[in-house]
């Protein structure tokens, strides 16, 4: 009986077990094998360049665990490394190059205003009272975008939800009033729309968005591309605020100049109901506008006579004062609270805050000619003046402000500076060194430092 094999099987032939087997992996004859690598008897070996042993290896010069690294020295974060203690060489000091300021045409006397608002009260004692109120502000004329007293107004400024209204009446007022002031502001700028890389828009007393700003950006036809702030709610303060954003500004960018426009319409705010407190606080406040143009200017370099340099801003908050100037916002207006406390705040604050910055220039108050003291109302200069142990007469600008205008908040102070800078009696003196500085909410005092080019 024949044997069945199968399919003949043929090794090597396609198609036919083509599986390979355990010894495939080996080379052929006359190929490297995988040991092929390894080197010859008598050559170094891969592991040749390993320290023998008790040598010091790669890792030897690595600080053992608890030394020190290398890195060691280095200061931590937030500690002063080795060039803190150098100090950063001035290169450019901030220069108010112009002053403009404006105010409503309308005068209004302070006596016939007292007669008027003391015709409201039924009360004698008020009505005889309301008259040595407005006699003892030392104010002559008030310059008044609205007249509060004319009967339309009263009125209407009686009514509830009025904010509203009023906001836009001061936008509509304070536009053309802050385009005159700027406009002759910048009249010396060589291209405004180039030079001018920031403005700076101060106020307390209105609050509208798009504002006075951009109404000015676009009427004085400047760069689409200019920077800009707005300091609001600040008090009479609000000026220095803008100096000093102006002054950082132009510091960093020497190549451009900053406009810094103050406005303030307070009688958009009057609203004389039967509290005579108010009565008496609107007796102090004036409308205006000031402007300035701050520039940079390398240390050393000559000046014109009328410019101002900026040597320092500084900014102090009174202890426990808080209640001393308030402001606040009401359905009919915005709203001023002085406390009785706030002479004394000021009395008490005053001269460790100056003292200070003087002695931070290497100065003491016998180097400082002029003194710029706001004009807020009598109490607030003589406060001042004795805290800081002067005569109340060397704020003479700061008195001739208060008695033309009254109290024009943050505008008061580049009226006050604009009055020095124009005095012709400094005799010889190249320099006039003055410090300028004024109250906001908190109560915090905000100044400057400054010196007038004489010539």
């Amino acid at each position: 009986m024949a044997l069945n094999t199968g399919p003949d099987i043929v090794f090597g032939q396609p198609g036919h077990n083509e599986t390979p087997g355990p010894l495939a992996s080996l080379p052929a004859q006359g190929e490297p094998g995988p040991l092929a690598s390894l080197p010859a008897q008598g050559e170094p070996g891969p592991l040749a360049s390993l320290p023998a042993q008790g040598e010091p290896g790669p890792l030897a010069s690595l600080p053992a665990q608890g030394e020190p690294g290398p890195l060691a020295s280095l200061p931590a974060q937030g500690e002063p490394g080795p060039l803190a203690s150098l100090p950063a060489p001035p290169t450019t000091v901030a220069v108010i190059e112009s002053i403009a300021t404006g105010a409503p045409e309308t005068i209004y006397s302070q006596a016939d205003a007292a007669e008027q608002v003391a015709a409201l009260f039924d009360d004698p004692a008020q009505r005889a009272r309301i008259p040595r109120v407005y006699a003892n502000t030392r104010i002559n004329t008030r310059h008044l975008a609205i007249d509060p007293l004319d009967p339309e107004f009263l009125e209407y400024s009686r009514r509830p939800a009025t904010i509203r209204e009023r906001m836009t009446r001061f936008f509509d007022l304070a536009v053309p009033l802050a385009l005159d002031v700027a406009r002759r502001a910048i009249a010396g700028v060589p291209n405004p729309t180039t030079d001018i890389g920031l403005v700076v828009f101060v106020t307390s007393t209105g609050f509208i968005a798009p504002g006075v700003d951009i109404a000015v950006i676009k009427q004085l036809e400047l760069a689409p591309t200019v920077n800009r702030v707005v300091v609001n709610f600040m008090g009479c303060a609000a000026g220095v605020n803008g100096i000093r954003t102006a002054t950082d500004y132009v510091r960093a960018n020497p190549d451009r100049k900053a406009l810094v426009i103050c406005l303030e319409l307070s009688s958009i705010n009057a609203a004389f109901g039967d509290n005579v407190v108010e009565v008496i606080t609107h007796s102090l406040f004036g409308d205006g506008c000031g402007a300035v143009v701050v520039g940079a200017s390398e240390v050393g370099h000559p000046l014109p006579a009328g410019h101002v340099v900026i040597r320092s801003t500084f900014s102090h908050l009174l202890d426990d004062a808080e209640d001393g100037i308030v402001l606040g916002v009401n359905d009919n207006g915005i709203t001023c609270e002085l406390a009785q406390e706030l002479p004394q705040y000021i009395v008490d604050g005053v001269a460790p805050a100056i003292d200070a910055e003087l002695s931070s220039q290497g100065m003491t108050r016998d180097d400082v000619e002029l003194w710029a003291i706001h004009p807020g109302g009598p109490a607030i200069i003589e406060s001042s003046a004795r805290s800081l142990g002067i005569s109340a007469e060397r704020a003479g600008p700061s008195w001739d402000v208060l008695a033309e205008y009254g109290n024009m908040l943050s505008v008061s102070l580049l009226f006050v500076l604009e009055q020095m800078v124009a005095q012709r009696d400094s005799g010889t003196r190249p320099v006039s060194t003055g410090v300028a500085f004024s109250f906001a909410p908190g109560v915090t005092l905000e100044g400057m430092l400054f010196d007038i080019i004489r010539g």
